[in-house]
């Protein structure tokens, strides 16, 4: 079950790093006409409101979590065996991560809604708390950097 899970949220990942670089590729590049009348595409950056910026920045440093989530997620699970790994990881969390990001890249033209990113902030901070609380539980000397990982990405959340 931890496999699973941890394959749920790097399958989230590769999701939001796809909407990314489409919502990057589409708020960039605008189509126009030459004098022959053709059309070609150029890139443009068109003016962002503080609201978006602000909603970019936000999905960037949600997608850095994720990431670093995943990777605290493989160096704990390495040494563990399946059965240990799935009282780390819980499926139900990884699966809401997964359809979060599903329905954000579904969404119309890419934009993350306030919304959808307080979902996904929301799930993450769920996914570092029972991490945390299940390291913490472990409490073995190859536990403690993940601790300290943990508890670092918990304060970016307050952040926020």
């Amino acid at each position: 079950m931890g496999n699973h899970s941890l394959r749920h949220q790097m399958e989230a990942l590769k999701l939001l790093h796809e909407l990314n670089g489409t919502r990057t590729a589409r708020s960039n590049a605008e189509v126009s006409s030459d004098d022959s009348g053709s059309r070609r595409k150029s890139l443009k950056h068109k003016p962002q409101t503080v609201a978006e910026r602000a909603r970019e920045s936000q999905f960037s440093r949600l997608v850095e979590i994720l990431s670093q989530i995943i990777s605290i997620e493989q160096d704990l699970l390495r040494p563990l065996s399946e059965d240990l790994g799935s009282f780390l990881l819980r499926h139900k969390d990884s699966v809401d991560l997964r359809n979060i990001c599903q329905r954000m890249a579904l969404s119309e033209a890419g934009c993350q809604s306030d919304r959808d990113l307080k979902e996904l902030r929301v799930c993450l901070q769920l996914i570092v708390d029972n991490l945390l609380s299940a390291v913490r539980e472990e409490n073995s000397l190859s536990s403690l950097g993940a601790v300290r990982r943990l508890v670092g990405i918990s304060t970016t959340f307050s952040d926020m």
